[in-house]
C-alpha cells in the first residue's frame, strides 16, 4: 500500500481515524503510513476481530502488505503485544486488539529503564571519578537524571492507572 492509497470501504469518520493515527504514527515514530492505517484499524474495527481478507478489503491494501503488517504487529512468544494473531499467514487468519494491552505494553516498555538508569548513572560517576569535564558530561548527566525520574515515577502512574479499573467509554 502506498502512501497515496486511502481506506476504500470506510465511513469518512473512519477514514478520518485511520489516516490521523497512521500520521501520528508515521511523524512520532517513523512507522509506515500502512502499517499506521491497520493499528488505526484495529483500534475500531467492528467486528473487534478481523479476518485478513477483512483488513484487507477495509483498507484497500493488498494481501501480501497486510500479511507483511500483521506479522510485525504479532510477534511470536511476545507476552505484552497488542495485538494476537490466531492462524498462520498461509491462512485467512484472525487479528485483534487484545483487551487492556496498552498498560502491560508500556510497562514493558519501561521496565528497562532502570537497568539503563544504572548504566547511564555508573557511566556518569566513573568518568566524574576521572575527573572528566562537566561541560563533556552534560548530555550523559541528563539522560541518566532523566531515566533516573521516569524509572521513579512511571510504576506509580502505571498502578493507579491499573487500580482506576476499566472504564466504559461512556
Amino acid at each position: 500500500m502506498t502512501e497515496q492509497s486511502p481506506p476504500t470501504t470506510l465511513t469518512d469518520g473512519e477514514q478520518a481515524f485511520v489516516e490521523k493515527v497512521a500520521q501520528y504514527y508515521f511523524e512520532n515514530d517513523g512507522m509506515p503510513h500502512d502499517r499506521g492505517r491497520v493499528v488505526g484499524w484495529m483500534m475500531i474495527c467492528d467486528p473487534p476481530e478481523q479476518t485478513a481478507a477483512d483488513i484487507e478489503k477495509a483498507l484497500g491494501a493488498p494481501r501480501a502488505a497486510i500479511d507483511r503488517i500483521v506479522d510485525q504487529l504479532t510477534p511470536e512468544n511476545d507476552p505484552v503485544s497488542v495485538f494476537e494473531r490466531s492462524g498462520t499467514l498461509q491462512e485467512n487468519y484472525m487479528v485483534r486488539l487484545r483487551e487492556n494491552s496498552w498498560g502491560p505494553k508500556v510497562r514493558g516498555i519501561f521496565s528497562e529503564f532502570p537497568d539503563f538508569h544504572r548504566v547511564a548513572a555508573d557511566g556518569l560517576a566513573g568518568l566524574r571519578a576521572e575527573n572528566a569535564p562537566e561541560d563533556r558530561l552534560r548530555r550523559l548527566a541528563n539522560m541518566e537524571r532523566f531515566l533516573g525520574f521516569v524509572s521513579a515515577e512511571m510504576p506509580a502512574i502505571l498502578d493507579r492507572y491499573e487500580k482506576r479499573g476499566t472504564r466504559s467509554a461512556d
